[in-house]
């Protein structure tokens, strides 16, 4: 029997490769563990029905299953479609964030025979063994579906606790030269799942609800477990320069990092990246661990600049103090300090969106990425969303595309230029604040108007955006900037590479 993943990627220009996404890997890699083939279909560019069909028609298998955000969620639908009306005996299921907070909208879809809400590996097992011996499969916990006319509705089985029981997350259904980190020589990994935190933008406390409140969402796999997985992928791909973790706060646990960091620095001696807050990087010996391990860079949550946005639309309890402080320690300790950051939130208007910007600059973040906000159903911020009458009908499906809020025209052309253009905005500005004292603020009061004028939005923003635009859409374009990213990139890893063994 076999089980075909398709997996609907596209969020980037048209040179974007994909990236490894653990959820399916892990999927795969208990299903083969139990004897079943399986494969992927991953769509990093548009796609035909013609050319979708015919890579379906190559694989002939068993099992369709899709995983989905919100966003992708119209592509899953037209491709669900495609499959059923060349053959309708084609079992389609959908898993994913979507369909775990909304199964019963993935359910009424024709062309969706099952839905798995949470975590996957176990339901999905039970359905190959279920279809491979021809049995009834409607009472697997975890699956939605649809018998006889009428939706059955299980409840999901416990969160899987211990995590070092399932095997490691299978990276041959990947093309992993294609993938972004590949063309890089990186490699990512997942060493938790779950973050203890609520924001109101992320969907995260909406996943929880599906199960029982006490049960335990944040789970760490062993030290020697992700160690082992690392060292054995290293043996696989041996010309990996740089590796990345996925993990919300991979310090989150500090005893637990601790050990990590030991056997990281001892085991594997090559620099990595991760997710952190900032006040985590905030603390000294957090990041003395985090050098020492091989930490070289550090990507955290700034989100926004505006102390208001930040702190009460937004909930991040973050002050500058904090951020300045994450930023003091990743350079005295030789880390990159990178940031997240999103524009076009509610509340926001156009000074708020430049406070980002020069908050970034004045922190001396080293890498800026940003994003548009995208209001996600069953949030906090998407009811505020709601309250102020600013959600539309509009589809979007991707962070750089647009904004899916009911924004002005003028608003909504300025924030665009800004999130396309922000890391120029920001070495503008870091550019001012190192100007004598006499001339800085001046000088950003200066650029600050020029930047707030009308006139200049509708004609040299609108014109840079449409550009933006082009190149991103682009292949030839596309692939030219690309390789100018990665060669910089390799020059930066081959760079912390050297310092890390000359740190050892």
């Amino acid at each position: 029997m076999k089980v075909t993943f398709i997996y609907p990627d596209l969020i980037g220009s048209a040179n974007y490769g994909g990236i490894f996404y653990v959820g399916i890997a892990s999927l795969s890699a208990i299903l083969k563990k139990q004897g079943y083939r399986t494969s992927l279909i991953h769509v990093t560019q548009p796609v035909s029905k013609s050319e979708f069909l015919r890579r379906v028609d190559k694989e002939e298998a068993d099992v369709y299953a899709f995983s989905c955000t919100m966003q992708m969620f119209g592509f899953v639908k037209n491709w669900s479609k495609w499959i059923k009306d060349k053959d309708s005996n084609k079992l389609v299921i959908v898993g994913g964030v979507h369909p775990t907070l909304y199964p019963e909208e993935v359910a009424e879809v024709d062309s969706i025979d099952l839905v798995c809400v949470g975590e996957g590996e176990y339901a999905l097992l039970d359905l190959c063994r279920a279809v491979s011996a021809k049995k009834d499969f409607s009472s697997i916990p975890n699956l939605w579906g649809k018998q006889r006319g009428k939706l059955f509705k299980n409840r999901p089985r416990p969160l899987i606790s211990d995590l070092d029981t399932l095997p490691f997350p299978d990276r041959t259904i990947y093309n992993y030269r294609n993938l972004m980190e590949g063309r890089e020589d990186m490699l990512f990994f997942m060493a938790s799942r779950g973050c203890p935190y609520n924001c109101p933008y992320c969907s995260n406390h909406s996943q929880r609800k599906v199960y029982d409140e006490n049960a335990p969402w944040v789970r760490f796999r062993s030290v020697d477990n992700i160690i082992s997985e690392i060292k054995s992928v290293l043996q696989v791909y041996p010309n990996t320069k740089y590796i990345g973790f996925y993990d919300d706060i991979l310090a989150l646990r500090k005893d637990w990092f601790k050990e990590f960091s030991r056997q990281c620095k001892e085991n594997i001696r090559l620099p990595f990246r991760c997710n952190m807050r900032a006040d985590y990087m905030a603390k000294e010996d957090i990041v003395k661990m985090m050098h020492d391990a091989g930490c070289r860079r550090v990507i955290v949550g700034l989100e926004s600049g505006n102390e208001y946005v930040r702190n009460t639309v937004l909930k991040r309890n973050m002050s500058e103090d904090i951020l300045f402080c994450a930023g003091k320690l990743c350079k005295n300790y030789g880390i990159e300090l990178a940031t997240y950051n999103m524009v076009g939130l509610p509340d926001e208007n156009f000074r708020a969106i430049l406070d980002t910007v020069k908050l970034n600059a004045k922190i001396k973040a080293d890498f800026n990425y940003a994003s548009i906000y995208y209001p996600f159903p069953k949030t906090g911020l998407y009811e505020l969303c709601k309250q102020k009458d600013l959600l539309t009908d509009r589809v979007v499906t991707d962070y750089v595309e647009s904004s899916a809020l009911a924004f002005s025209k003028l608003h909504r052309i300025r924030l665009l230029f800004v999130r396309n253009y922000f890391r120029f905005l920001v070495n503008t500005y870091k550019f001012i604040y190192v100007m004598p004292s006499s001339f800085r603020p001046w000088c950003e009061k200066v650029f600050d108007s020029l930047l707030s004028i009308r006139v200049i939005a509708f004609t040299l923003f609108a014109f840079a955006n449409w550009f933006f635009k082009m190149v991103r859409e682009n292949r030839i374009l596309a692939a030219f900037i690309n390789r100018f990213k990665q060669r910089f990139k390799r020059k930066k890893i081959a760079y912390f590479a050297a310092s890390f063994s000359g740190d050892n």
